[in-house]
Order: C-alpha cells, then sequence, then structure tokens
C-alpha cells in the first residue's frame, strides 16, 4: 500500500526525530510502500507587525552581541511566562505555495546549497544524514499547492504520526497536519497524534473539528486527548495508543543507538540530561545537583538540541549530538534527568532510573504538561515528578517488574489498532 506519513520531520529535538523514524520504520516492517511528506514553510499569514519585527530582528543580530541577543530572548521569554503577552490565541499557519524555490529545487546544485544553508553545524549535518542519507526515510518536500495535488493522486493512504500535531501552540495551528489538502476522499487515519492541552482553544475548534471528519479512524497519545476529541466530534471510537518510540523493541533501539559517533569518551559512570525548554533552569539546576548528591555520580552530560550554551550540575554540554548519539548516551547512562516526553519514554523502554521535571507551568497558556501527568499517572510514577518544594519521592525506585508488562501490553494492543487502521 502506497502510504503518505505526516508528521513533524526530523530536526534536532530529537524526541521528534525518534517518534517520526519509529512511526515510518514500523509502517516499512509491514511491507508498505511509506513517503513521508513534509513542506518546512508553514508560516503564519504576513502582515504589517510580521515584516517589521522580521526586519528589527536581523538589525539587532547586527549590532548585538549573540550575548546580549540571548538577553533579549530570556527577558521575552520571561514577560510570556508573567502573562503580559497581550495574545493567547494560538497562530494560524498556512500551506506554502513556494513556486520559486521549486523551480529552484530542480536546479543542479540545490541539494548541496540547501544543506549548507539548513545544516550549518555539525548537530545539524548528523540531523541531515540520518534523515537523508542512511537510508531511514523516503523523503518527499512539497514546495506548491500543485506538489500538494500530485501526491494526493498516488496515496492509498494518509497518516498523521505522533508528536504534538494538533497542538495549535506547538508551531501553530498547521493545516498540512489536519491534512487540510486531501479533499478526494483518499482514506486518511491518525496514529498517536497529541493535543497535549487540557482545553481545546476556542479560536480554532470549529476547524478542527472540519478538518477531522475526514478521518475515518483516530488514535491519540493521551487520554485527555481521547475525551477533547470525542466530545468535539461526538464520536465514541477515539482510540488511545502508545507513542510510536514503544513500537520499537529495547534491542531493535539498541542497534539503532550503536551506530553513534561520539567525539569524546563517554565515563562509565554519568548522569545523562536533555533538557528541550528553558524556562524553568533553576528547577532544572537543582533537580541536577539533587540527583549527583543521591546518587553519588559526578559525571554529567548535558545534551543539547537548541544550541544553547546552558551546563546543568557542573557537567558538560554535548551540542554536537545526532539522534543516534541521542540513544546511546541515554541508554548507557546511570541516571536520566529531563523535561522532555520521548527522554521518558526511553528511560522507560530502557528500564533506567530517572527524574522528570515539568517544562512549564501548569498556569502557562499552551503549558504542555498534559502529556507528562498523562504517561505519569498511567503508570503509577507521578512520584518520578521532581517539584521544587524539597519532596523527595521522585527518589523512590521504579518497579519494572510491574510495569514492563503493562507496558507490553499497551504496545501490543496498539500494534494490533495501528494494522486495523490501515486494513479496515
Amino acid at each position: 500500500m502506497k502510504i503518505k506519513l505526516v508528521t513533524f520531520a526530523p530536526h534536532p529535538n530529537f524526541g521528534t526525530c525518534l517518534q517520526s523514524y519509529a512511526l515510518n520504520y514500523v509502517l516499512r516492517k509491514m511491507g508498505h510502500d511509506v513517503e513521508f511528506i513534509y513542506n518546512r514553510c508553514e508560516t503564519p499569514p504576513p502582515t504589517f507587525r510580521h515584516y517589521v519585527f522580521a526586519a528589527l530582528k536581523r538589525v539587532l543580530r547586527i549590532f548585538l552581541s549573540g550575548k546580549q541577543v540571548r538577553r533579549l530572548k530570556e527577558r521575552k521569554n520571561a514577560m510570556s511566562r508573567n502573562g503580559q503577552r497581550g495574545n493567547d490565541a494560538p497562530v494560524i499557519l498556512k500551506l506554502p505555495d513556494h513556486r520559486i524555490l521549486g523551480f529552484l529545487s530542480k536546479c543542479p546544485g540545490y541539494k548541496f546549497f540547501a544543506k549548507k544553508w539548513y545544516y550549518g553545524n555539525l548537530q545539524k549535518r548528523k540531523v541531515y544524514k540520518f534523515t537523508f542519507e542512511d537510508g531511514n526515510f523516503n523523503m518527499r518536500r512539497l514546495f506548491t499547492h500543485a506538489d500538494y495535488e500530485k501526491v494526493v493522486k498516488n496515496a492509498d493512504l494518509f497518516i498523521t504520526g505522533s508528536d504534538q500535531i494538533w497542538n495549535p501552540f506547538c508551531g501553530g495551528f498547521n493545516p498540512m497536519m489536519f491534512l487540510e489538502f486531501v479533499n478526494d476522499g483518499t482514506k486518511c487515519v491518525a496514529y498517536s497524534s497529541s493535543i497535549s492541552l487540557p482545553e481545546l482553544p476556542l479560536s480554532v475548534a470549529p476547524r478542527m473539528k472540519a478538518d477531522l471528519q475526514k478521518f475515518s479512524h483516530i488514535a491519540v497519545r493521551e487520554q485527555r486527548s481521547v475525551e477533547l476529541l470525542g466530545k468535539l466530534l461526538g464520536r465514541d471510537d477515539i482510540k488511545l495508543v502508545v507513542d510510536p518510540t514503544y513500537l520499537l523493541t529495547a534491542e531493535e533501539w539498541e542497534e539503532f543507538g550503536n551506530r553513534a559517533e561520539i567525539e569524546f569518551k563517554v565515563p562509565e559512570r554519568y548522569i545523562f540530561c536533555y533538557f528541550v525548554g528553558d524556562k524553568r533552569a533553576d528547577v532544572y539546576e537543582r533537580m541536577v545537583q539533587d540527583v549527583k548528591r543521591f546518587t553519588g555520580i559526578e559525571k554529567v552530560i548535558n545534551l543539547e538540541c537548541y544550541n544553547r550554551p546552558r551546563v546543568y550540575g557542573g557537567g558538560i554540554t554535548y551540542q554536537n549530538a545526532g539522534p543516534y548519539e541521542w540513544v546511546y548516551l541515554l541508554r548507557h547512562a546511570s541516571y536520566v534527568c529531563m523535561d522532555s516526553f520521548h527522554a521518558t519514554v526511553f528511560a522507560l523502554k530502557f528500564q533506567k532510573e530517572f527524574v522528570h521535571a515539568m517544562k512549564n507551568a501548569d498556569t502557562e497558556t499552551g503549558s504542555q504538561n498534559t502529556r507528562m501527568y498523562d504517561i505519569l499517572s498511567r503508570y503509577v510514577i507521578l512520584y518520578k515528578n521532581y517539584t521544587a518544594d524539597g519532596s523527595t519521592n521522585w527518589q523512590q525506585c521504579i518497579d519494572y517488574a510491574r510495569l514492563t508488562p503493562l507496558i507490553d501490553s499497551e504496545i501490543k494492543d496498539s500494534m494490533d489498532y495501528l494494522k486495523y487502521e490501515i486494513e479496515s
């Protein structure tokens, strides 16, 4: 079957990379012809304010140092956390129609210059290699509206994959992720798509409802998403499934991680830290220091995905990691500290001891904490959530003898449902 997979394209957020890889891998393993379609350039409709701020950013980068730019970003984030944004409605994106870029993409040398432009540092080059050169994906970028029409004519099935593709605060409400370009009756299903919000924003709920009417089967990643979509669509068949990264065995992921090329000697015992956010950096630092005292482990490896200079726990910051290195370092860690959903999944997959800190304040607009409360509560390990009140409940060990059979049962149920979605 010709399947078109739609989710976030791989980039240095490694949870995003690996959930894309996992669903693509599983579908290929089933024997399907899978094409990963993406467009990279979803943008909000430009306004005068948009052009002013874009120009201002360019000017500031010319006259200010990198340190001064980072301080301005931190100040902006602080204002956002304190509710000073003025507009808490999600941004509405539009499908791009880049005809000139589409024309240039057919010219000799385009791939070479695109690689230089988009993948300028070692970490991004590793992501490029993982995505385009290692045979992991059959990638197809859509530049123009005509490209969307062509891809629909060549599809038996569209699958929207996992991660927060349906969270309108995660990059904006994206019509690509709701398959708005599929209007000819081609079958559409969702596997482990995530909203990761306690409530749907009223500004996008009607459009979301209209978009999802075409989906014959909808499987989501969190129980709250089941409830929200069931109410929105008036359906009782919304299915709860696991994230695609669960669907590979620990042995398959270990083999994947063994492809790592790490530029330094990895210590025998170390704490692995992976923080996607930085709004609660003071909490993260306190957590890592507490873990060092609790475990007696001094070595700390911080894996950075957004080229930030932050260092936690007096350790080292590894800014050149790709997906293979991320899996390898988490697999071999003695303890794991994170604010990441997917780092939590992999810690469970490899039966690691870990502690997690929420990336957002619960009261923050667009807070993504729902997905973490869901997974920790579902497995009765909410004590692994680090709180700033001095509680040491996170030090309790996980009973994997109890938990692993439960996860294995969910994986089997989810695999069965994925097959059902495709075949029915």
